[in-house]
């Protein structure tokens, strides 16, 4: 049993170091950047731009930054998912 506790041990606290990297991230309020879209959806920088310029992602621009409202994009991304499948009848 100790040989197995010891086997676990650095497993356990890579994943404790993780969970606590994950739970540092700052999650915007109102508004994605950028970085946000890419780091929460997986989207590339030519996609974002491919998006905005097709109207798929609201924007607002504010000198050279852009910012994505959160409830406009969760509504998109809900909108356009087929979670609905997974519901339990």
């Amino acid at each position: 049993m100790k040989e197995t506790n010891e086997t676990f041990e650095p497993i356990i606290k890579l994943l404790e170091e993780l969970k606590t990297k994950i739970d540092s991230i700052e999650y915007p309020k109102r508004y994605y950047r950028n970085k946000h879209l890419k780091m929460l959806y997986g989207l590339s920088d030519n996609t974002i731009i491919s998006y905005r310029d097709n109207n798929i992602l609201p924007f607002t621009k504010l000198g050279e930054i852009y910012f994505y409202p959160v409830d406009k994009i969760d509504e998109i991304f809900n909108k356009n998912s087929n979670f609905n499948l997974l519901k339990s009848s």
